[in-house]
């Protein structure tokens, strides 16, 4: 087993495929700051690969913290530009609705509950067949640190009352930075 599976909780993991100028990331488990890095792996590459299109499939998604929706919110507002692909959460339950209505984070990106899909959208089983794990280099923890600050940081940036909910969690990673 490799040291990044080891480090992330059982079972949890991001799965990726492209076809067509479509992405589908499929986020696997607890959503974690574990994962994150492994997101922001699959998305950065489904934009250098010139997807249209990134479809985030949450069917099996239980669960997220605050840096797993940070990391969502961070590539809401990079996609935000014409430009720049078109970016969907799908098979949302409503527990992980509400956690990401309760941030502010649903008026930022377009999310659709199970059964849902944007209209549109054509068939998506041929993704799903060649979904395979994205194995991300566990950052160091300096790494980890500026990543999970800049996903709460975009999270205040969401919505303003969010920096009352993260101050000290910023405060305590901004210095955990200033030591690493």
């Amino acid at each position: 087993m490799s040291r990044m599976a080891s480090d992330r909780p059982s079972g949890s993991q991001i799965l990726a495929a492209t076809a067509e100028n479509c992405t589908l990331v499929a986020v696997s488990g607890a959503a974690t700051f574990k994962l994150a890095p492994a997101f922001k792996q699959a998305t950065q590459a489904a934009r250098l690969a010139g997807s249209a299109l990134i479809v985030v499939d949450m069917a099996a998604c239980p669960s997220m913290d605050s840096t797993f929706m940070g990391a969502i919110a961070s590539l809401g507002f990079a996609l935000r530009k014409t430009e720049s692909p078109r970016f969907v959460l799908i098979n949302l339950g409503p527990a992980a609705a509400a956690l990401l209505k309760g941030l502010g984070v649903d008026r930022i990106l377009k999310a659709y509950p199970a059964g849902a899909l944007p209209a549109g959208m054509g068939d998506l089983s041929r993704l799903v067949q060649s979904l395979r794990p994205v194995e991300a280099a566990a950052p160091g923890a300096r790494d980890m640190a500026a990543l999970m600050y800049d996903a709460h940081e975009t999270l205040t940036r969401v919505d303003p009352e969010n920096l009352q909910r993260f101050k000290d969690v910023l405060a305590f990673l901004r210095e955990d930075i200033k030591r690493l």
